[in-house]
Formats: C-alpha cells, structure tokens, sequence
C-alpha cells in the first residue's frame, strides 16, 4: 500500500492558516492528494461541513464561535453544531419551547429552509400547526405543548413579524405548494405555470413570483407574456430555434 505523504498535523495547519476551507484548497495545501483522501482525513480530523453552500466549507470546532443556537457564520458561510441543515432544524424545532416559524428560521439560519421543512414533514421527523398565514413547525413528541406556549407568548422577538409586504402577506404554505409544483414540471409547464400566478398578483407578480419559486424573473415574465399573446403550442417544451444548434454532419 501506498504510505501518506503528509501527517495529520498537516491538515491542522492548514484551518489553524485558514478558518474555513475547501476540499479543493485543501488539496493544493497537501500538495493534491485524491479527493476521497481528503474526505477520510476531515473525517479523521473532527473537521465540520457547512450546512450552507451545500457542504462545499469545511472547518474544525476550535476556530468557531458558535452562538447560543449552535450556529457560527463566517464570511457568508454558515456552520452547526448540530450538523446539516436538516439536522439543524430538527434539533431547534425539538428544542423549542414554543417550536419555530419558516420565517423564523430563515432568520436565524441565513438559508432558504423551505424546502428541507417540506421534506422533514412529509417523513413525519416535524409536525407543524397553522397560526394566522403561517406553519408553526414542532416536535412530534411535545407538539401540544409547544404549540400552547406560542399561542399564550406574548409578542417578543421570537414572534414572526406582521406582514407588511404583498409578498408576505402570501401564506407560506402555498410558497411551498408553488416550489414543489414547479420543481416536478418541465422547463415550458413551469414558466407558464408561474406567469399565471404572475399575472393572478398583477404590478410587480414577476418580481415577487421569482422571490417565492427562486425562478428567474426573466422566465416568469416569459411565461406570463406567452400566456397574454396566447403564443402557447401544446407539442413544444421550447418555442421553435430555442436551444443549442444542431450539430452539423461533417462531409466525409
């Protein structure tokens, strides 16, 4: 078998240099061994990936300030304690004495947690319970009380805040609906799916549909266009031209 080129200690150099690192940074610091080396080395070495940036940053406990939630940002970049993102929410959410908000959440986590708190409901690891326009997500085991805590709470800053843009005064579970609709249609369904719910909004529904699906304003405005011109053809995904040119047979 091969032997190691470097130690142990080498990588501790590396975060004692760097906070926050890459498995690509990493790399050229251990002078570029295989990725899967590096990944056993972290591993070996306690080392923690972000929740955020889809666990691309990576760091050691010594060199985080977590705060009272277990959380440590650091240049945009965001680390847990408690482990994924997933993760993260679970145990907030169990350890709440009056559960979590989705907005709260963002709050404090700094991502979009929408999508992991639809996933996490629909395994039944979080119950959630509608107050006013929103979900209050709680722990399976002590949803009753968490849920008569909140509705008792006087208004503090755990509260989630009063609407006062059209954007929020969208309930959050047909944000929801809408990411996961547009998710599992294709590329022409989704466009004109989400240039109705444009159009149903009226002055500015491209802007606030594209902050609610995370599509680009630029295909919700398309999509509402075409449905306004009635320039909709059932057969194509993309209108006639669209896409990469065909390649051309080269003469033999």
């Amino acid at each position: 078998m091969r032997p190691e080129t470097y130690r142990r200690s080498q990588l501790v150099e590396c975060f004692a240099r760097d906070k926050v690192l890459t498995v690509e940074s990493i790399g050229r610091w251990l002078g570029n061994p295989s990725k899967r080396t590096i990944l056993r080395k972290l591993k070996a070495t306690a080392c923690r990936a972000s929740y955020s940036h889809a666990g691309k940053y990576y760091t050691r406990d010594e060199h985080a300030d977590f705060n009272e939630y277990g959380l440590w940002s650091f240049r945009g970049i965001h680390f847990s304690r408690h482990g994924t993102l997933i993760d993260t929410i679970v145990y907030l959410v169990c350890h709440a004495p009056a559960g979590w908000f989705a907005s709260e959440l963002r709050s404090l986590l700094h991502v979009r947690v929408h999508n992991a708190l639809a996933d996490l409901y629909g395994s039944h690891r979080l119950v959630r319970e509608q107050i006013g326009s929103e979900y209050l997500y709680l722990c399976p085991t002590t949803k009753a009380e968490q849920a008569d805590r909140r509705r008792q709470s006087i208004p503090s800053r755990l509260s989630p805040p009063r609407a006062t843009d059209p954007i929020e005064a969208i309930a959050t579970p047909l944000a929801e609906n809408m990411r996961f609709l547009a998710s599992v249609l294709n590329e022409k369904h989704r466009r004109l799916y989400l240039g109705l719910e444009s159009l149903r909004l009226g002055h500015g529904g491209d802007r606030r549909i594209a902050q609610l699906s995370g599509v680009d304003v630029k295909t919700i405005a398309r999509g509402r266009r075409e449905l306004e011109a009635r320039d909709v053809t059932p057969e194509r995904i993309r209108r006639a031209g669209a896409g990469r040119p065909a390649l051309k047979k080269t003469p033999t």
